[in-house]
């Protein structure tokens, strides 16, 4: 019995390590590839995207300026492009200096406290999205620099990308161990893995400090997430479930002082649970999502060299699926690959020993998070419970001809969003958990809807428009009856969603001449 057990970690191993070794080859080598050189043809039609720059800076005195100054100085139609800058309750002279430079638009939020840049961003990309003649977002962290060339390279990626990550170069200035450890995790993962999935076409994490977003992407998911690395993470699973993909773009380059870079990192078990909650059959008809999603289970290297010596050294003293020669042949594919990363990324002894250590930290801060570290440490205490929040409402359902009042239990569990459609000792749950609550309650009712029945809340009806708004899931809205009665003073109402009333018609019926028909038919 123990033999079999220990036969099938070890197949497992194998399986799972010749899968990461080949995938982790073919990106190193892809990344040797050269782009495809764009053609004369391709760039007689000098279009210029109309851009919008949003700049999210709290007490940035030292760097802003001087970004300001260098966008000022690009390389690009004036009239292309316009900067936005939020400064979120600053107490340093940003706003007096930026003043002074001029050439961009000021909002200052004065509150108690600093908004947070996920909060302030969305608002204001909130008023800005009512822009008609906007092609893209650019939004940029107020500590980088730039180069002239920075929109001219962000214009050619826009013509065939519709969300573009740009990379980031770290400038040494008296760094500690661990800013000189992830600096070279950094040119690492730039030169290598970033550039070698760019060259395969595959998606990769949205870093909020440089990223373009299309007008219509933006339009078609409602929202942006920046709060930190998971919800960045989050947000581009979102965007690659609608096909939008975030792609890297080398050329679309920023630069910063190690003293101003954050490091953020998506965490281990937030990854685990993101990957539980977007498996589902349908996730195998989006190849790039797919793919993505398995990428999240790439191995430590450490833990990669690790599982191939323990396979080597079982198929050698025993019996196995395939010869000891094949576990050879893995370690040297991987230590080949490794070779022409360490060298296509260019680094020397020194940041080498820095990238070696990098495997330790990552583990290091790994282990810190993990629930078993925890309940260690609370041996004592009660058990934790994961956070989970349920909101119960009641909603009408409608055959046509009869309403029937039934539930609807809206939960969030660890950062993920489900509906339950309850009737009687019946009930429907969302085909999945989602990033936001505006899609569960979709799928809800568009499942009730392949069954004959409609869900009679603000989400469906014609007098409902979405709020755009990424800090809350999207579950607010504006009622447009009154705009549309022309009765209205004043801003127009917000609602729920999920909410009701009398006045629900069919989301079908969506203009003011199809409005007053139903109602005069009705």
């Amino acid at each position: 019995m123990l033999n079999k057990i220990i036969f099938s970690i070890i197949t497992i191993m194998f399986v799972y390590s010749a899968v990461f070794v080949i995938y982790f080859a073919l990106i190193v080598f892809m990344g040797l590839k050269k782009p495809k050189v764009k053609d004369d043809n391709y760039l007689i039609p000098k279009d210029y995207h109309n851009l919008i720059i949003i700049i999210y800076s709290h007490n940035n005195e030292k760097t802003i300026v001087n970004l300001l100054e260098q966008l000022k100085k690009q390389d690009y139609p004036k009239g292309n492009y316009q900067i936005h800058i939020i400064l979120d309750n600053c107490t340093d002279e940003s706003s007096n200096k930026l003043e002074f430079v001029g050439g961009a638009k000021l909002w200052r939020l004065t509150d108690d406290a600093p908004l947070g840049r996920d909060k302030a961003v969305s608002w204001l990309l909130e008023n800005l999205l009512s822009f008609k003649k906007v092609d893209a977002y650019v939004f940029l962290n107020a500590t980088r620099m730039v180069r002239t060339d920075f929109l001219e390279k962000i214009n050619e990626a826009l013509f065939d990308k519709s969300v573009i990550v740009g990379s980031t170069d770290i400038f040494l200035e008296d760094a500690d161990l661990y800013e000189k450890v992830y600096s070279n995790i950094n040119d690492y993962n730039v030169n290598v893995m970033k550039i070698g999935r760019s060259r395969l076409g595959l998606a990769v994490p949205i870093d909020s400090d440089i990223t373009v977003i299309k007008h219509e992407v933006l339009e078609k998911v409602k929202c942006i997430d920046f709060k930190d690395a998971n919800s960045e993470l989050k947000y581009s699973f979102l965007l690659t479930s609608v096909n939008c993909p975030p792609c890297f773009v080398p050329e679309v380059k920023t630069y910063v002082s190690s003293s101003d870079y954050e490091v953020r990192r998506p965490d281990f078990w937030f990854k685990m649970s993101l990957f539980r909650n977007c498996v589902n059959l349908k996730v195998f008809t989006n190849l790039k999502f797919t793919e993505f999603l398995f990428s999240l289970f790439k191995p430590n290297p450490i833990l990669l060299i690790a599982m191939l010596i323990l396979v080597g050294t079982y198929s050698f003293n025993y019996y196995f699926l395939l010869d000891f020669p094949w576990s050879i042949f893995l370690a040297v594919v991987l230590t080949l690959a490794f070779a022409v990363s360490v060298y296509k990324s260019s680094l020397y002894v020194k940041p080498l020993l820095y990238l070696f250590l990098s495997p330790f930290y990552t583990l290091g801060e790994t282990l810190s998070k993990t629930k078993f570290v925890n309940k260690i440490f609370k041996l004592f205490a009660k058990k934790q419970k994961a956070k989970i929040e349920k909101v119960t409402v009641g909603v009408n359902v409608t055959n046509g001809r009869k309403d029937f009042p039934c539930f609807l239990d809206l939960i969030s569990e660890d950062g993920f969003k489900k509906a339950v459609f309850r009737y009687k000792n019946k009930k429907q749950e969302s085909s999945q958990s989602y990033v936001r609550m505006c899609d569960a309650v979709k799928n809800i009712t568009d499942i009730l809807e392949q069954h004959g029945f409609r869900m009679k809340i603000c989400q469906s009806c014609a007098y409902f428009s979405p709020k755009i708004d990424g800090t809350n899931n999207m579950v607010k809205g504006y009622c447009n009856k009154m705009a549309v009665d022309k009765t209205f003073e004043g801003d127009i109402p917000e609602t729920l969603l999920w909410s009701t009333c009398e006045y629900f018609i069919p989301q079908e019926v969506n203009n003011v001449i199809d409005i007053a028909s139903y109602i005069k038919n009705k």
